[in-house]
């Protein structure tokens, strides 16, 4: 699957029995998590989420390739001081995908059952947080050096592509971390205060 592919099978998911309810479920969800995040850390109790995404029954996973997956997109995209990809519902949103690709695209299915049948078989659920870090590190390796082979990338790229088109187009993504402004008029463009890419 590639990144022409992934938005491709959201665009299709999104016209699909049930899409519409869904990704507007999803976008209030993702930021109702962020919102309660923000609160937790200021030391209040998080709000209760209003559509208890934490009791979302996976439609195409089973619930321990769900799991398998809500790890995986986790670790990929963690929760430090900005949300990651469990604020953003990244897991709820990729099982909604590739289960309504049943109706235009089977192939996909086939993809994400070989992903997870290679995430079962490396044991993958059960790896400490920083054993799934040096995972990631080494199926990634061929995105860094062509010339290095891994049997996990393609199954790596393929959960990395549609975590990325998750995250970043729901709230959570857009505003909390990118800090999208919307159709803002901008008066002056500051540069960048990075030191590290000050040298040319």
């Amino acid at each position: 699957m590639t990144r022409r592919d992934a938005s491709w099978a959201i665009l299709r998911a999104a016209s699909a029995a049930g899409g519409q309810a869904f990704f507007s479920r999803w976008l209030q969800a993702a930021q109702a998590a962020a919102a309660a995040m923000h609160t937790h850390s200021e030391g209040s109790p998080p709000p209760p989420d209003p559509h208890d995404w934490a009791a979302y029954k996976p439609q195409f996973f089973s619930a321990a390739d769900f799991h398998t997956l809500d790890l995986f997109t986790s670790t990929l995209i963690p929760t430090d001081d900005t949300p990651g990809a469990r604020e953003a519902c990244v897991s709820q949103f990729i099982d909604f995908v590739v289960n309504a690709a049943a109706e235009y695209a089977p192939a996909v299915q086939e993809e994400w059952r070989r992903a997870m049948d290679y995430l079962r078989g490396q044991d993958f659920a059960s790896m400490t947080e920083e054993q799934r870090v040096s995972f990631l590190e080494r199926i990634s390796a061929p995105e860094r050096h062509p010339s290095q082979h891994d049997p996990g990338f393609t199954h790596y790229r393929l959960i990395k592509q549609m975590t990325v088109h998750a995250f970043y187009t729901s709230r959570v993504g857009l505003v909390d971390v990118l800090e999208y402004k919307g159709f803002a008029y901008l008066t002056a463009f500051p540069g960048c205060d990075h030191p590290e890419h000050h040298q040319v």
